[in-house]
């Protein structure tokens, strides 16, 4: 199940070009922000991090929301989420499907290295063939390099934080900032 937030429907780009024709200017602002917390949905109910929801870097000035769609189709935006603290759940949508409860929490492990950091450019990591898309983006700071990578099948959508087993031999890198 994709994971849905009411009102968030930011453009979603199949490729480097479009994603940076759309966005590049926001993205060219980021460089040297310091990032001052990252953000990931926790579900409550299942206690885990929810995969498909996007990690929210909050900055100086500004939110970064980086995530996917399927299709190998990524969604960036800058200020578009509601960072209510509890959020899409708990209750049932107007199909009568029942929502888990997620709640924004910073406590993730893998991203605390990061904050406090400074941006100091970022990639796309762009697959070419049959199943081509942009599969990730790896955000450059001082303190190293942050990948978010999707690591789910072609149709479906998971975030992977620094993930080890994706093939990168199959990924161009394409300099966005």
């Amino acid at each position: 199940m994709a994971f849905e937030w009411p009102g968030y429907d930011p453009p979603a780009y199949g490729d480097a070009q479009s994603l940076l024709a759309g966005a590049g200017i926001d993205l060219e602002r980021l460089r040297g922000a310091r990032i001052c917390n990252v953000y990931s949905a926790w579900d409550i109910e299942a206690e885990r991090w929810c995969a498909s929801s996007p990690v929210v870097f909050e900055l100086e000035d500004t939110r970064l929301e980086i995530g996917f769609a399927s299709g190998r189709l990524l969604r960036l935006s800058i200020d578009r989420i509601q960072m209510n603290p509890s959020l899409a759940g708990g209750g049932q949508d107007r199909g009568g499907v029942r929502r888990p409860a997620y709640e924004w929490r910073t406590d993730r492990s893998e991203l605390a290295p990061y904050v406090g950091r400074f941006i100091l450019g970022a990639d796309f990591l762009e697959k070419s063939g049959d199943d081509r898309g942009i599969v990730g983006i790896c955000v450059r700071t001082d303190a190293g390099s942050l990948e978010l990578v999707n690591v789910a099948p072609a149709d479906g959508v998971a975030i992977g934080i620094n993930p080890q087993d994706y093939d990168k031999t199959r990924m161009k890198r394409i300099i966005a900032i």
